[in-house]
Formats: C-alpha cells, sequence, structure tokens
C-alpha cells in the first residue's frame, strides 16, 4: 500500500498493511529549511504564496521519506480578513478589534474568492504526488471565534472572553454560526478544488468549556460547519476531529458527523479502541514533548502507544497535540523508524 491509500483504508477502519503516519504542523517550525523560509518571508506570504505554501507543505515528506500524508500548510483563522480583520503574527497573534454588531456586516465568505490558497497548494501538490495522502483542514466555528474576540492571544485561558460569550449567548451564537458556514465551504473547497484525500477540523479550545457549556454553545456551531461541508462537498471523504483536553466532551464529540477522533495525549487510547472502534477511527496520541527528549526515549512511548492502539483496523499514528519548535528530527526518525520498519 502507498500512504494515501493506507491513510484513507485506516480513517474508512479498514485492514492496514502497517499503521499509517502523519504529524500535526509536520510541515513548519520543528524544520530548519521552514525556519529559513520563514525568516524570508511573512506568514501570510507563506500561506498565499502557491510556491512557498507547496514548497512548506512538502518539506517534511521530502525530509523524512515515510510519512504517508501531506497536511497543506495553513492556519485556523484564514477566514477572518475576509471578514475585515487584520491578523498579524510573531510573538503571539493581535487581530482587529471586534464587536458583536458588526457580525451583520461580514460578507458571504466563499472560499474560491477569499482564501482559495490551501486548496490550490492541494491540487497542486496532487500533480506530482499521488502516493501520499492530501490533507486539509480548519478551526471550529468556537476556537476560531475565540480568537477573533480575544483580539489574538492575549487573554491567557481567554477568561475575560468567556466571560464575553456567557454574558451574551444570543450575539455569540449568530458569530459562531457566521464561522460556522465560513468553515463548511473552507473545508469543502479543500476536497472539491484542493482533492484532498481527508480534512481535520481543529477545535483547540473546546476543553475549556464544560460539557453543558460544549452541547449549548460550541456543539451546535460545529454541527453547522460539518452539514456546510457534507452539503457543498462534491465527494464524502474522512473528516477527523480533533480538540485538545476535550476527553470530558468525547461522547457529545462522537454525535458529530465525523469518521474520526484525533485523542489528546491524556486520553485512553485503548479504553477509546475498545469501546468505540466499531464506529470511529482513532488519530494519535503521542505526547509531544516526547519529541524533545532522546531518541530512545521518543521509541519506547511510541511503542506503547502502538500497543495501546492494537491490531484491529482504524488507528492513524499522530501526536496528541502538534509539533512545537524545539522538537528535535532524531526523534522523528527514531519514531517513523519504529512504526515503517524503514529507514528515515
Amino acid at each position: 500500500m502507498n500512504g494515501k491509500e493506507r491513510i484513507v483504508a485506516a480513517l474508512n477502519r479498514q485492514p492496514v498493511d502497517r499503521t499509517p503516519v502523519w504529524f500535526m504542523r509536520q510541515a513548519g517550525r520543528h524544520l530548519p529549511e521552514y525556519r529559513k523560509l520563514a525568516a524570508e518571508h511573512s506568514f501570510w506570504e507563506r500561506c498565499q504564496d502557491l510556491d512557498l505554501c507547496t514548497n512548506i507543505t512538502m518539506q517534511p515528506i521530502q525530509r523524512y521519506g515515510t510519512l504517508d500524508a501531506a497536511i497543506v500548510f495553513s492556519d485556523i483563522l484564514t477566514p477572518l480578513p475576509a471578514f475585515g480583520y487584520e491578523v498579524e503574527y510573531g510573538g503571539g497573534i493581535r487581530i482587529d478589534p471586534f464587536t458583536f454588531d458588526e457580525v451583520d456586516d461580514w460578507t458571504t465568505f466563499s472560499a474560491r474568492k477569499h482564501a482559495p490558497w490551501a486548496a490550490d497548494a492541494l491540487k497542486a501538490i496532487g500533480e506530482d504526488n499521488t502516493d501520499i495522502a492530501r490533507l486539509g483542514f480548519a478551526g471550529c466555528p468556537w476556537t476560531t471565534s475565540l480568537y477573533l474576540l480575544a483580539g489574538g492571544t492575549g487573554d491567557k485561558e481567554f477568561h475575560n472572553t468567556r466571560a464575553k460569550v456567557f454574558s451574551d449567548l444570543e450575539s455569540s451564537q449568530r458569530v459562531l454560526f457566521r464561522m460556522a458556514d465560513a468553515v463548511g465551504d473552507l473545508l469543502a473547497d479543500q476536497v472539491n478544488h484542493g482533492g484532498a484525500d481527508a480534512v481535520q477540523l481543529f477545535d483547540t479550545w473546546a476543553g475549556l468549556l464544560s460539557v453543558d457549556d460544549y452541547r449549548a454553545i460550541a456543539l451546535p456551531a460545529t454541527q453547522r460547519a460539518i452539514e456546510v461541508f457534507r452539503e457543498k462537498a462534491e465527494r464524502r471523504v474522512p473528516l477527523i476531529h480533533y480538540a485538545k483536553g476535550s476527553g470530558h466532551l468525547h461522547g457529545l464529540i462522537r454525535s458529530l458527523d465525523i469518521d474520526a477522533v484525533s485523542l489528546d495525549w491524556r486520553d485512553d487510547l485503548k479504553a477509546n479502541r475498545e469501546a468505540h472502534g466499531d464506529k470511529f477511527a482513532f488519530q494519535g496520541n503521542l505526547d509531544p514533548s516526547r519529541m524533545h527528549g532522546s531518541p530512545e526515549a521518543a521509541t519506547v512511548a511510541a511503542q506503547r502507544v502502538l500497543d495501546e492502539a492494537g491490531q484491529a483496523p482504524g488507528h492513524v499514528f499522530n501526536l496528541g497535540h502538534g509539533f512545537a519548535p524545539g522538537a528535535q528530527i532524531d526523534c522523528v526518525e527514531a519514531v517513523l523508524r519504529l512504526i515503517t520498519g524503514d529507514s528515515a
């Protein structure tokens, strides 16, 4: 099997010749070749320039050789400029001020018109790389909207921002559902135009919510985003859902129209596989800090993940969150050797 076949089969809970593997944030900060480009080009240049975006997306594939998927280099805040908010990166994220009454003036988001770059890069990659899976992604409405309401990353744990949401639930829902329409359209474009073999939704900050608040506030908007995606996508592809620190929410997350649950490193992979592996594929869930130490320790931890996953179909090896800048290349190579049996 090639990487594309392996990823698609595993996400559909079908047998594979070995466990497929890719890493969240694999295209980016831990690679010296990426840091070189980042020093020469702004973040938005890296996303929007087709040559830069495809180059960055393919850097980990070229370096490591045995990864099964390329995830497009993009960002979950992609819809915001189309709504009129400048997003700046560097030493955190800064976003133009937002007020609830501005939502009615938002344009109707179209990925083809307002943010075609991720899909364009996926399409370009597919022209020369037919043996690896191409993955698209977007941010869930809750997490993307939280950054907008906070004006970036200055509100630690989003305490003030969540208070704003809780104090005006009606206005917050209007924001979330408008964002959901954009998210769904963005994912569909990555499938229809980009040819993505699978897509992933990231809800990094869902875990900040209680079960009741997630059910009432975030879940309906995520459901809407998925409905829009399924309606607009011209073919059905596997949809992976990831939410950091969300173990208490998994019962609700499994109610979504998704094919795979990507687990945090604190989640019990074995228990999830045994209880729900007949309905969902599972992705994960190596602690990303294991990639910062010795290759030997990383390999031991990776073997533990494989053991917990077991032999039944439906597991994609990944991290429990994305690579941090300090991840060590020799650790990545050691883990890949363990999983693939090949020289990384």
